[in-house]
């Protein structure tokens, strides 16, 4: 059982990691937004500034699965276009 255990822990730590690095990456896109747009960050509420990295997280995450989807088809030799 203790092997069982030590592999949930480190699957949680990954994903942990992995969450963390989305997060990290989602917020220099919201910066990099905010800057083409003028905005001061200084001038959105928490709240505000939490929906626009939310917005980002969910547009990297799509960016992912597409990718990931061409990938296998690519590593399968499927010809999508």
């Amino acid at each position: 059982m203790d092997i069982l255990q030590e592999l949930t822990n480190k699957k949680d730590q990954l994903s942990q990691k992995i969450k963390q690095a989305l997060r990290e990456k989602a917020l220099l896109r919201a910066k990099a937004r905010l800057a083409e747009n003028r905005v001061d960050i200084n001038e959105l509420s928490e709240e505000e500034l939490e929906i626009i990295v939310k917005d980002e997280e969910d547009k990297l995450i799509d960016e992912l699965k597409s990718k990931s989807i061409l990938g296998l088809a690519a590593l399968l030799g499927i010809s999508l276009f």
